[in-house]
C-alpha cells in the first residue's frame, strides 16, 4: 500500500483566514494587510523576471561578447574594387548569415591571391570588367591564340609611340587576319609594359606579336613576352643555333608561337637544317637599312617555296610596304606579310590602306 505524500501547507488559505478576522475586529487594518500584500507581490515579480533574465544571459555563449569586436575591417577590399560595382558594407553583422554553399553539380575556378594588394587591384578590377576571360573549362595551361595554317594575315607593325599605336589602332578595322606587332623600338622605350599596354587597346582575342629580336638568353626573354602577354615573340635567324634552340623550346613551353627572324642570312634553309625543332614562322626579311641603303637588296620571295616545299612551317615576308610588294608575297605563297611604313603614325588614309592591303591577302 503506497503511502500518500504529506500535503503542502496552503499559505493563500491562511492569508485569506487572517485578512477575514482583520476585516472583522478592525476593517482599516484589513485595508492596510491588503495594500502590503499587493506591494509584496509587485516586487517579488520583478525579482523573479530580472533573475529569469540574468539566466538567460548565462545560457547564450556569445552574449557577454563585445559585438564592436566582431566587425571586420573592409576598407582594404573595398579599395580594390571599382566605385559603384559592388555594395560592400563598412563592416560585417555582428550575426553573420550563413554564406551560400558550393553547388555540388558546379564546376569552380578558385583564384588565390598571393602576390601585392597592387597585383591583387589589378586581377580583380580586370575580373569584374571581364577583361579576364575565365574559360569554363580550365586545364593545367591554358593555351593562347594560334596562327592557323589555312589563314593568310596581315602583320602591322607599331614601332613610333604607344600615343600614337593607340591612334592607329583605333582606325583598324577588326578582322581575325590583322595580327599587332609591338615593335622592337616599343618594347626599348617602353619595356615589356608595351605588350601589356598595346594589348588593352585592341579589341579583346587580337593576336600580338613581340618584336624582341632575341640574340642570348632565350628563356628569360621568352618569359618575359609570355608574361606580357604577347601570342609570339621572335629570334633573330644570326644569333647562336643553341639561342635559337632554345629559344623555340621555350616558346613550346609557354604556348606562344615563335618567330624566326631571317634578316642578314642569305640561305634561310641552312639555319633551319642546324636546328632540332622546327619554328612556328620563318620571316624573310629586308631590313630598314638595308632598303635605305642597298637599293639593289631584294626580298628573297624564292625562298618561300624553297622553305614550305621541305618544312611544315609559316612564312612570313617583311620589308615590302607597297602594294606591289604585298602582291608578290601572295603571289609567291607567303602566309603573312608585315608592314610598318604605312602604319608609323595615324592619318586620315589608316583605315583605308589596312583595307586595301586585307584585299590582297587572301
Amino acid at each position: 500500500m503506497q503511502q500518500q505524500a504529506p500535503k503542502k501547507f496552503n499559505s493563500i488559505g491562511l492569508v485569506i483566514v487572517i485578512l477575514f478576522f482583520a476585516f472583522l475586529t478592525n476593517p482599516a487594518l484589513g485595508v492596510i494587510l491588503v495594500v502590503v500584500g499587493i506591494i509584496m507581490k509587485i516586487k517579488n515579480s520583478t525579482l523573479l523576471s530580472s533573475h529569469l533574465a540574468t539566466r538567460q544571459k548565462t545560457t547564450q555563449p556569445h552574449a557577454n561578447l563585445d559585438r564592436t569586436n566582431l566587425s571586420v575591417d573592409l576598407t582594404n577590399i573595398r579599395n580594390l574594387l571599382p566605385s559603384n560595382e559592388v555594395d560592400i558594407p563598412t563592416s560585417t553583422p555582428a550575426v553573420v548569415p550563413k554564406p551560400q554553399g558550393l553547388a555540388r553539380q558546379q564546376k569552380y575556378l578558385h583564384i588565390a591571391l598571393n602576390g601585392t594588394l597592387e597585383g591583387a587591384e589589378d586581377i580583380v578590377v580586370q575580373l569584374l570588367q571581364n577583361k579576364a576571360v575565365i574559360p569554363a573549362k580550365t586545364s593545367a595551361l591554358s593555351k593562347p591564340k594560334r596562327l592557323e595554317r589555312r589563314k593568310k594575315y596581315l602583320h602591322i607593325a607599331l614601332n613610333s609611340t604607344l600615343e600614337e599605336a593607340e591612334e592607329i589602332i583605333a582606325q583598324l578595322p577588326q578582322s581575325d587576319r590583322i595580327l599587332i606587332e609591338v615593335g622592337t623600338p616599343l618594347i626599348k622605350i617602353y619595356g615589356t609594359e608595351a605588350i601589356d599596354q598595346i594589348k588593352s587597346m585592341v579589341p579583346a582575342g587580337t593576336y600580338i606579336v613581340a618584336d624582341n629580336k632575341c640574340a642570348d638568353l632565350a628563356p628569360r626573354e621568352v618569359e618575359m613576352m609570355a608574361h606580357a602577354g604577347a601570342n609570339a615573340a621572335t629570334c633573330l635567324g644570326v644569333a647562336p643555333i643553341e639561342t635559337i634552340d632554345a629559344f623555340i623550346e621555350e616558346c613550346q613551353k609557354f604556348n606562344i608561337d615563335s618567330m624566326i627572324d631571317m634578316m642578314n642570312i642569305e640561305n634561310a634553309l641552312a639555319v633551319l637544317k642546324k636546328l632540332k625543332k622546327l619554328p612556328d614562322v620563318v620571316m624573310l626579311h629586308r631590313g630598314v637599312d638595308e632598303s635605305e641603303f642597298s637599293k639593289e637588296k631584294q626580298i628573297p620571295f624564292y625562298q618561300i617555296k624553297q622553305i614550305k616545299g621541305n618544312y611544315n612551317t609559316l612564312v612570313a615576308v617583311a620589308g615590302g610596304d607597297t602594294i606591289r610588294e604585298v602582291q608578290r608575297a601572295i603571289f609567291n605563297d607567303a602566309d603573312i606579310v608585315v608592314v610598318w611604313k604605312s602604319f608609323y603614325q595615324p592619318s586620315s588614309e589608316t583605315a583605308q590602306l589596312a583595307e586595301s592591303f586585307l584585299k590582297e591577302i587572301k
